[in-house]
C-alpha cells in the first residue's frame, strides 16, 4: 500500500517508501512499537517518556552511547510519525498533533547529523525525512484513509481497523 500511495502523491518510491514500510512493519508488532523500556523495565507507551528517557541517558550514571542515542532518536521518530500518521485522530483528539510534527522531525534530523558524523550512507535519508515528516505524517493519513477504511474490509479486519477511527484522549 505504501508504494502506490507515495507515487500517487508525487513522494517517490524509493528508500523513503521502503524505510516506511519497514518501520510499518515493524510497529505492526507491539512488541516493537513499545521496545523502549525505562529505568525500571517498564515498556514506554508515550512521546514525552520516549524523550524523558533519552534525557535519562545524558543524566544518568551509564556511559553517553552513540549508538544507543542514534536507536532512542531514530525509535522517537518512528512512533512520532506512526502515531501521528496513522493513528492521527486520536493523536488530534489529544490536541498533540503539533508536538508529534516538530519532535518528529527533530528527532530524524538528529538522527541524521548523528549518521553524517559518523559517515553513515543513511544520513541523508533521515535529514530528508525530517525536512518532509510533515508530509509523511499527512501521507500514512491519507493511506490510513483510502487504504484502511473499515467499510472496504470485512470481517475482522474491518472492525480491527475500525479501531483507527476512534479518537481517544491523553497524549499517545
Amino acid at each position: 500500500m505504501v508504494r502506490p500511495c507515495f507515487a500517487s502523491l508525487g513522494i517517490g518510491q524509493g528508500e523513503l517508501a521502503d524505510y516506511v514500510t519497514d518501520m510499518l512493519a515493524r510497529f505492526s508488532r507491539t512488541d516493537q512499537l513499545y521496545r523502549v523500556r525505562d529505568s525500571g523495565g517498564r515498556p514506554l507507551h508515550t512521546l514525552t517518556g520516549l524523550l524523558l528517557e533519552l534525557m535519562e541517558e545524558w543524566g544518568s550514571d551509564r556511559a553517553w552511547s552513540f549508538d544507543r542515542e542514534v536507536d532512542l532518536r531514530r525509535h522517537c521518530g518512528d512512533y512520532a510519525l506512526f502515531l501521528s500518521g496513522i493513528f492521527r485522530p486520536h493523536v488530534e483528539a489529544g490536541g498533540h498533533l503539533s508536538y508529534y510534527l516538530r519532535e518528529g522531525g527533530e528527532s530524524y534530523r538528529l538522527v541524521g547529523e548523528h549518521l553524517q558524523l559518523a559517515g553513515a550512507r543513511q544520513a541523508c535519508l533521515f535529514r530528508g525525512m525530517a525536512d518532509r515528516f510533515e508530509e509523511l505524517s499527512g501521507t500514512l493519513d491519507y493511506l490510513r484513509k483510502v487504504h484502511m477504511a473499515p467499510a472496504l474490509h470485512g470481517h475482522p479486519y474491518g472492525a480491527a481497523l475500525s479501531g483507527f477511527e476512534v479518537g481517544g484522549g491523553g497524549e499517545s
